[in-house]
């Protein structure tokens, strides 16, 4: 506890201290009324006359204290000694000055002093007329202008006291307690030992509406509203009987017809002589109609502003610079998610910010506390419940004669607000994104052309600086034709009709090539129809003309080409009736041919010339093989000339053989041996095609198996995938290695002499196959033989 300094008049004041006879003294009741006045007036539960020498704190009078004396350097009184007026403490452990005072430690501690110091007529301070709590609080300025009087009129009784020590007798003593009830501000009266009122003053008369005379004994009942009369002298009875204090909200009855009640408020103390007995009453009549009408009103407008507060989201809250104390709204109560009426401290209300905003709401509250600085800050808070929300906290300081002394504020639950501003944000960064990636070209112009902004896009496409731009008339960034274009044609639409669309022009870049557009704007005008601005969009066309270009071209070429392919295909159908001709005026003499050798060969045979017999037969031999290298050439030709398309039919298997057989020369016939291993009667395929390449497979097996041995076709089927394979074995000599590579390639030959063939035959049998969707293969060849397969699949699917 700090010491307080001693009063500059130390010496003249402990004079005139002494000189008043006062200390140690009885207690005398003008100064007990005193005290209970101050205390009832106060509403504290201690009120105490002190008087201070050199080195103690002695009472004269003590409400609710049961000591009669303090050592000096404990008492709050004597810092009140040194004050201009009234001393207030609103909360002590909260004032570096008395926070370890014993009292403020102690339980109940002291929490709240107010002193009035007592001036006697010299200047003079002897000591102070005090009020004492337990609980922090203020007085209002009803309550320190009346502690103040108080403390005058305590000062007026030591005075008249120290007069009349040689003048009167004790008992006149209690004569200035009337004087001093006439000028109080309070009504104030006086009952007997049973509680019949012998006195009241001016005011209590003015509130009741009653004369003093009518107030006598229980004539003061008269004013009482009758539905609380009964209540009001049962509860003053009680009191009475018990000698305990009386305290009474009531209301009093008009004082003329048709005026409104009046609310007051009583309380009273009992007077006690030294012997204990009752003596009597004092007691303070109040009117508090108007406080209580302030009250509702306030409670009113705290409602109103509780509701406003919950539909807006806008909660208050104050801090009290001296108490430190903390006050929230209801609605800042549920933006925390904190029941109404909580109380937190400053600390704790701090740590609902985030850690990284926590240090900028403390400056702003220190710099308020210090300098008066408002504040007004979007910050994020964690709520008791977890809650992540953003919060606007507001606040400002209270002045008071020039001295802070309390911090005012809101908060408001703004996250929808923050989230909306951050997509807000977001949803510009994007479009200044997709503005700043999009392949259009923007600016602005005034009525006459001059450029008053351009996009980053414009300049870099173009290759200008952003000072080589603005300022200047849009037309010298045109070719000459696009400028006149735009002076006579479309600025004169743009201002006539409010825009233009996709009007074409052409851009001079920076390095002076050329570049194509489309141009679109539209015009902004003010209230009174001027032109004002417009705003151009140049979409770049130049890449799109190119790719435009050089897709005529390709349709072009690819129109040459079709009509190439359509007549190149007019040429192969040409052909192809040409081979059918030629086939036809080829292949009918040499069967002629062949067939009057078989009959003149029957005739000599008759006749018994067989060595003529035997040239014709070799004449015919002869003549098959060339029939045969006719229509394999043929149908080489015929194949190339084909475009890969067959006609796939339904067609007996051993139709195929037997006809495939019979087209073989007639005494090599015998030598073909069939092995059937399947009972299929039909299979998909082009017969003609399939006639082909099985009887060149038969020619090139009997061609090479020695003498008259056989050769063996064989006929198999498959199901898993569906297919007939037909097997030509020989017994020949093999097929030489060197010719394995090209084996199915045209012009592939296996021999030399008279029997060399052109090498079509098993090429025409590999194309056959290929037309097929099937596989023309060798499977085995050596000196025992060689072994041919062809695999013709019998899925529709597979057909082209």
């Amino acid at each position: 506890m700090r010491s307080p300094s001693v009063p500059t008049d130390e010496d003249r004041r402990l004079q005139r201290l002494a000189a008043l006879s006062v200390l140690d003294s009885e207690s005398e009741p003008l100064f007990d009324h005193l005290t209970a006045l101050a205390a009832q007036i106060c509403g504290t539960p201690v009120a105490l006359l002190s008087l201070l020498d050199e080195r103690r704190q002695w009472f004269k009078s003590a409400v609710g204290f049961d000591r009669h004396e303090t050592p000096r350097a404990q008492a709050f009184c004597a810092h009140a000694l040194l004050a201009d007026g009234l001393f207030e403490v609103r909360d002590a452990s909260a004032d570096p000055r008395f926070a370890d005072h014993p009292d403020v430690q102690a339980t109940p501690g002291l929490r709240f002093y107010a002193g009035a110091p007592i001036r006697l007529d010299d200047g003079s301070h002897p000591g102070t007329l005090c009020v004492v709590d337990h609980r922090p609080r203020q007085l209002t300025e009803a309550q320190r202008e009346a502690l103040s009087r108080l403390a005058d009129a305590a000062a007026e009784a030591l005075m008249m006291r120290e007069r009349a020590q040689q003048r009167v007798a004790p008992g006149v003593l209690e004569q200035p307690f009337d004087v001093l009830a006439d000028i109080a501000p309070l009504g104030i009266f006086r009952t007997d030992a049973r509680g019949r009122q012998i006195y009241a003053n001016a005011r209590w008369q003015e509130i009741c509406g009653l004369s003093a005379r009518e107030g006598l004994g229980e004539g003061w009942a008269r004013a009482l509203v009758p539905d609380d009369r009964v209540t009001v002298l049962e509860h003053w009875r009680s009191c009475v009987a018990a000698r305990g204090e009386f305290e009474q909200h009531y209301r009093l009855r008009a004082a003329a017809p048709g005026g409104a009640t009046r609310d007051v408020r009583c309380r009273a103390q009992p007077l006690l002589a030294p012997d204990g007995r009752v003596r009597g009453y004092v007691g303070l009549l109040e009117d508090v109609t108007d406080r209580n009408s302030t009250a509702r009103e306030l409670r009113e407008s705290q409602a109103l502003l509780d509701r406003t507060g919950r539909v807006a989201g806008v909660g208050g809250w104050s801090l009290d610079l001296q108490t430190r104390e903390l006050v929230w709204s209801d609605q800042t109560c549920r933006i925390h998610d904190l029941p109404p009426g909580h109380r937190p401290t400053l600390a704790s209300a701090l740590r609902f910010y985030k850690p990284e905003a926590r240090a900028t709401i403390e400056a702003a509250v220190d710099r308020g506390i210090q300098h008066g600085e408002p504040w007004n800050l979007e910050l994020p808070m964690v709520t008791a419940r977890g809650r992540e929300i953003w919060v606007l906290a507001q606040g400002q300081v209270d002045w008071q004669d020039g001295v802070p002394v309390r911090l005012v504020g809101a908060v408001q639950d703004v996250t929808e607000h923050h989230r909306a501003a951050v997509e807000l944000e977001q949803s510009r960064q994007r479009l200044r994104a997709l503005y700043e990636s999009t392949p259009a070209l923007m600016h602005s112009v005034d009525p006459a052309g001059r450029v008053l902004s351009v996009s980053n896009r414009w300049l870099e496409r173009l290759g200008y600086q952003r000072s080589q731009v603005i300022g200047r008339l849009v037309e010298d960034f045109l070719t000459p034709e696009s400028a006149r274009q735009v002076q006579e044609l479309h600025r004169v639409a743009l201002w006539r009709d409010g825009q233009v669309t996709d009007c074409p022009i052409q851009l001079v870049c920076a390095d002076g090539q050329v570049r194509d557009a489309l141009g679109s704007a539209v015009a902004e005008f003010d209230a009174e129809g001027r032109p004002l601005r417009a705003l151009a969009l140049v979409v770049d066309v130049t890449d799109d003309l190119r790719r435009r270009a050089e897709l005529a071209r390709e349709q072009a070429m690819r129109r040459q080409m079709e009509s190439h392919a359509q007549e190149l295909d007019r040429l192969l159908r040409e052909r192809s009736e040409m081979l059918d001709v030629l086939a036809h005026e080829v292949r009918q003499p040499l069967n002629n041919a062949s067939a009057a050798l078989q009959s003149a060969a029957s005739s000599l045979a008759g006749r018994g010339e067989r060595q003529a017999q035997e040239r014709l037969m070799r004449a015919q031999a002869v003549l098959a093989t060339v029939l045969a290298g006719v229509d394999n050439t043929l149908a080489a030709a015929s194949l190339l000339a084909g475009g890969g398309r067959i006609a796939r039919g339904d067609t007996d298997i051993d139709t195929l053989i037997a006809v495939t057989i019979a087209d073989l020369p007639r005494e090599q016939r015998d030598r073909i041996v069939v092995h059937r291993h399947t009972a299929t009667r039909t299979a998909l395929m082009d017969m003609s095609l399939m006639r082909l390449a099985l009887r060149n497979l038969l020619s090139n097996a009997l061609k090479y198996a020695p003498g008259v041995s056989p050769v063996t076709l064989s006929v198999l089927d498959f199901d898993e995938p569906a297919a007939l394979q037909l097997e030509v074995a020989d017994a020949g000599p093999g097929i030489a290695r060197e010719l394995l590579p090209r084996l199915f390639t045209r012009g592939a030959r296996g021999g030399t002499g008279p029997e060399s063939t052109h090498g079509l035959g098993l090429y025409i049998v590999r194309r056959v196959m290929d037309l097929h969707r099937g596989q023309a293969e060798l499977l085995r060849t050596g000196p025992l033989g060689t072994t041919m397969r062809l695999t013709l699949p019998q899925d529709d699917s597979r057909d082209a």
